[in-house]
């Protein structure tokens, strides 16, 4: 019995260096994540249902769409390109699944130097 105690002791005794290691609080490193510009637009609801009716071509119906930024998703039902003279603008109607609950609104996506916008404000339905 006191053999076995004795070899807990010295087992104990070699290896408290690694329990006192363990024990050391290190600063926590986590993955590098690159940071957005200070000057980026933030990505809105709106900004993502805009680039999806723009890349899709217009008579395209339900696309799917996602914010992760916002926890926001949607579908979008119907993209129709508005009438000549619009300066490519498109109509559409989607679905909003945000955390306080669904709606259903239209508006007009427009290319803008490069990037599609939604145009006013959309209307609910």
């Amino acid at each position: 019995m006191v053999m076995k105690q004795l070899r807990h002791c010295l087992l104990l005794a070699a290896l408290s260096p690694f329990f006192i290691a363990c024990s050391h609080v290190e600063p926590l490193e986590t993955s590098s994540i690159r940071s957005s510009s200070p000057r980026a637009a933030p990505v809105t609801d709106q900004n993502i249902i805009a680039q999806t009716v723009g890349n899709a071509p217009a008579g395209s119906t339900t696309l799917a769409w996602a914010n992760p930024a916002t926890g926001s998703a949607g579908v979008i039902e119907q993209i129709n390109a508005v009438s000549s003279g619009s300066g490519g603008c498109r109509q559409f109607v989607t679905t909003q699944q945000t955390i306080v609950g669904a709606s259903r609104f239209d508006g007009t996506a427009c290319p803008s130097n490069g990037l599609w916008k939604v145009a006013g404000t959309p209307g609910l339905h």
